[in-house]
């Protein structure tokens, strides 16, 4: 019977006064290892409507044939594969579902199944095959460059990987040591620079010979960055990971092997993600019976043997790898407890950052993070195949139900999502001959601390001033703080500067206190005071430039004034200009700060911008026109300047949203 048949007949019924006909249904038993199976969810494929077996493993599910597609009905227990019985053509008095309680241990001989790309798709044992299009916007996502990022490759093992020669080595104080080559499980002649995760946290490596082959402490970096290495899970070394483990990072074959969640355990899997591996005989091509874990209570092809697990809709699954609560790694090291009563750090807390958020009662981080994908009908792409809709090819979805794979961020080529974060706000007056202008940044459209994850990342106000063609000099008010980079600072003798060049330029600020603000935890909730909060209160004085260098000795073009501090930077430095940063400044036991998260012992400050939060900074120029520009550009910076420089890292400043008033 058609919808508008049935239709007209329950509106002749009602006419009528008679009772209308009974919507047609099927009395379904589910079994489960041949008993019954009480609390398994039904629902006819393609359909909304979910139905709950009862003591005996029964329950009525009502049935609608006019349905364009396959007619089956599908049952999913958390401790099955998910299995279906088609509706047979005639009216039956009860249709039985057969399920099989899968094996509950891990398989530590499994291989990962590649995933596939884009233009290489043709096999069926690639996930691609089927699911083209979440192929696609996953491989664009840094998802899958995880592992093979060349950041976190030099940071690991405390290398320069865009220097090639011996020479090139030497003129970046380098050493050129053999060392492993990420991905390719060789040696080969590597540039070491700077700090390393393995020289950091591995004695008797690191300053003679890299310590590539004898580290044996790793950090934890390759249990969220290569998660997917075969063999035993967690604490592995990051340099072990080759193939599919190295080249796409964290891939379909690692999400949709979780089975559960340890909030308790360390981050990554075999802790607070924990992957199951199938390990039962083999069907359909595959060496193992097939087993994937996922968000839907409807799949039930045996090509997938899914399980559905509600959390991969949740936010507490992203929590998996993007919330790290760390010991101080370095060896003889601890955090103080009287900061740190736990012994550990907040190293990356996003999610605890949008779990005090507005946005937690709605909006996980999937609502922004793996945007709705409309063009799309169902996960295994059924609008490309031209099949009717049923057990192999899957049951159409509503539109935007299937999720794209992009997982946006602030490495995202397009920076759309960055865009949306923040809002400014500028007001501004002029007396006397001086502009004060007052510069507002809001948090106004992430779920999350502005900036958040990584926590060498910044963002930065900048702020100018100008009367038409002219730039304005500023005179007073806040300045980025130490953290937006500079080539070096002293507090005296600011006449020597060794490594000087024409060019540079000297930046002179007043220190006058400390900045009071409403940061993450202690930062905010009053256990800290404005001091133990870590933010100096500094002030623009003056800003000279280097016309000339004799040794350590510079010349500049005008005479400094007096002040507290001064910086010596290039162009891409903006410590103590006018303006304002937000970050999380994590420093080491020699007094460093924005170290890498493997040295820290210490959060100094955290004055980055919570859900829906703002920060008002002055600022103030010598302005010889009534109606001066101001104009303010918010950047988000992905490492400090220093570390850039000292790798050859490309420069990744990201403009979020620029005014001028």
């Amino acid at each position: 019977m058609s919808r508008g048949a049935l239709a007209l007949l329950l509106l002749a019924a009602c006419s009528s006064g008679t009772p209308p006909p009974a919507a047609p249904s099927i009395d379904v038993l589910v079994q489960l290892d041949g008993e019954p199976a009480a609390g398994v969810t039904l629902s006819q494929g393609g359909l909304p409507g979910r139905w709950t077996t009862d003591d005996r493993g029964r329950a009525t599910v009502p049935i609608d044939r006019s349905l364009d597609g396959e007619h089956w009905i599908v049952a999913s227990h958390p401790a099955a594969r998910q299995g279906a019985s088609e509706l047979p053509e005639e009216a039956a008095a009860e249709l039985l579902v057969e399920l099989e309680r899968f094996d509950p241990s891990d398989n530590a001989d499994y291989s990962f199944r590649a995933p596939g790309s884009p233009g290489n798709s043709d096999s069926a044992s690639l996930c691609a095959h089927c699911h083209l299009s979440i192929n696609a916007t996953w491989f664009a996502s840094p998802h899958r460059s995880s592992a093979s990022n060349p950041v976190v490759q030099d940071l690991y093992s405390g290398v320069r990987s865009d220097v090639d020669t011996e020479a090139g080595c030497a003129a970046a104080s380098g050493r050129w040591w053999i060392g492993l080559v990420p991905g390719s499980g060789e040696l080969g002649m590597r540039c070491y620079v700077g700090d390393g995760v393995l020289a950091a946290l591995n004695s008797g490596c690191g300053d003679d010979r890299p310590c590539d082959e004898s580290a044996s402490v790793f950090g934890g970096c390759a249990d969220c960055h290569a998660p997917g290495m075969d063999g035993e899970l967690g604490g592995r070394d990051l340099l072990r990971a080759e193939g599919l483990a190295h080249d796409f990072g964290v891939h379909c074959d690692v999400c949709h092997r979780v089975e559960g969640l340890d909030p308790s355990a360390e981050p990554g899997v075999a802790g607070h993600l924990q992957l199951h591996r199938p390990g039962e005989e083999g069907s359909y091509g595959q060496d193992f019976l097939p087993l994937v874990f996922g968000p839907l209570d409807d799949v039930p092809s045996p090509f997938m043997g899914a399980v559905a697990r509600p959390f991969f809709t949740e936010a507490r699954f992203c929590a998996g790898c993007h919330e790290q609560q760390q010991a101080v790694l370095v060896p003889g090291q601890t955090a103080d407890p009287s900061r740190w009563p736990t012994g550990r750090l907040p190293i990356h807390t996003t999610f605890s950052e949008w779990q005090a958020s507005p946005f937690a009662a709605s909006s996980p981080c999937q609502t922004c993070h793996m945007p709705p994908d409309p063009s799309v009908t169902n996960a295994a792409d059924l609008q490309l195949m031209g099949l009717r809709p049923g057990l192999v090819p899957g049951w159409e979805r509503p539109p935007g139900a299937v999720k794209a794979h992009s997982f946006p961020g602030p490495r995202s080529v397009d920076g759309a999502l960055l865009k949306q974060a923040a809002s400014l706000s500028i007001t501004k007056s002029v007396q006397d001959g001086e502009l004060s202008a007052q510069v507002t940044v809001r948090n106004s459209g992430a779920g999350h601390a502005l900036p958040t994850g990584e926590p060498m990342r910044s963002v930065i106000l900048r702020v100018h001033a100008s009367c038409g063609e002219a730039a304005l000099t500023p005179v007073g008010g806040d300045v980025v703080p130490d953290f937006g980079g500079s080539l070096a600072s002293k507090s005296q003798d600011w006449s020597r500067w060794p490594g000087a060049t024409v060019g540079e330029r000297i930046r002179v600020v007043r220190r006058s206190g400390w900045h009071d603000y409403r940061g993450y935890g202690p930062f905010g909730d009053g256990r800290f005071d404005a001091s133990q909060k870590g933010l100096p209160r500094d002030e623009f004085v003056a800003e000279r430039t280097i016309t000339a260098v004799r040794g350590d000795r510079v010349t500049l073009d005008a005479p400094l004034p007096e002040g507290d501090l001064a910086y010596r930077v290039s162009d891409t430095d903006d410590a103590g200009a006018p303006g304002f940063g937000f970050a999380r400044v994590l420093s080491s036991a020699d007094g460093r700060r924005m170290v890498p998260h493997f040295l820290a012992t210490d959060v100094a400050s955290d004055n980055r911008l919570l859900p829906q939060q703002e920060w008002t900074s002055t600022h103030r120029f010598a302005s010889p026109c009534p109606e001066p520009v101001v104009r303010a550009t918010l950047l988000h910076r992905a490492h400090p300047p220093e570390l850039t420089r000292e790798r050859g890292w490309a420069n990744r400043d990201s403009v979020l949203v620029q005014m001028s008033d």
